[in-house]
């Protein structure tokens, strides 16, 4: 089942559509040495999402081209948390990643269940723990999180609203902003995933229980902690 919609063409010319990105995951998955006959288009929103039917594999494929190094960042973080034996979905071995396809970057991820399936709360909260105290690796420059870094361009975005409405949320960003700067992070420094859900746990295969975290996507980001 899909869920998502397309949209236009982006500067390498292919349109981000269910035909167009059919089209990119043909040639990176035979880039890769990868049979994408029968491949099931999970998701069309800001990645297409497919699951290759020839083996237990996802396929990703980013949207806007600008975020070839946010991916490039994401698959570090991927291999650092398999380095640190992190329980979190790997990526696929043995493919140079991200492959770059018509402008798009595309990963390859091993595939660990077939239905979506939640986790608890609890289950939820014990990785983001143990996540969240992990040492920041030397190797792996980490960006700092700034939790309103996309608000300007999304409020530059909105066409719909009254010039008063924009100018009230202009005035209350500016105002968090502030508020932002001021907080006291009396802990440590330390990573943090920045979109963590119910969802972004996996079950582990093989095993009566155990999760595993399903997306380094927001992962690659320092934060200081405040005290809870």
């Amino acid at each position: 089942m899909i869920s998502g919609s397309g949209g236009a063409a982006h500067d390498g010319g292919t349109e981000f559509t269910a035909e167009g990105m059919e089209v990119v995951l043909r040639e990176a998955c035979e880039t890769a040495g990868l049979d994408s006959t029968g491949a099931e288009l999970l998701r069309l929103g800001s990645n297409a999402v497919y699951r290759l039917a020839s083996l237990p594999i996802i396929v990703r494929i980013a949207r806007d081209p600008a975020v070839l190094a946010e991916m490039e960042c994401v698959v570090g973080v991927a291999r650092w948390l398999e380095t640190v034996d992190f329980p979190a979905i790997r990526l696929v071995v043995g493919i140079a990643q991200p492959l770059v396809v018509r402008g798009l970057a595309v990963t390859f991820w091993e595939s660990v269940q077939e239905r979506e399936e939640y986790a608890t709360v609890g289950e939820l909260a014990d990785l983001l723990r143990r996540f969240h105290w992990l040492e920041e690796p030397e190797s792996l420059p980490l960006p700092y999180f700034d939790p309103l870094a996309k608000l300007s361009a999304s409020l530059d975005g909105l066409t719909a609203v009254s010039a008063e409405d924009r100018s009230f949320l202009e005035e209350r960003a500016a105002k968090l902003a502030k508020e932002y700067d001021r907080l006291d992070f009396v802990l440590p420094f330390g990573v943090i995933h920045g979109d963590t859900g119910t969802g972004a746990p996996a079950p582990q295969p093989g095993r009566t229980a155990g999760q595993r975290l399903t997306s380094a996507r927001e992962a690659c980001v320092l934060q200081g902690r405040l005290r809870c």
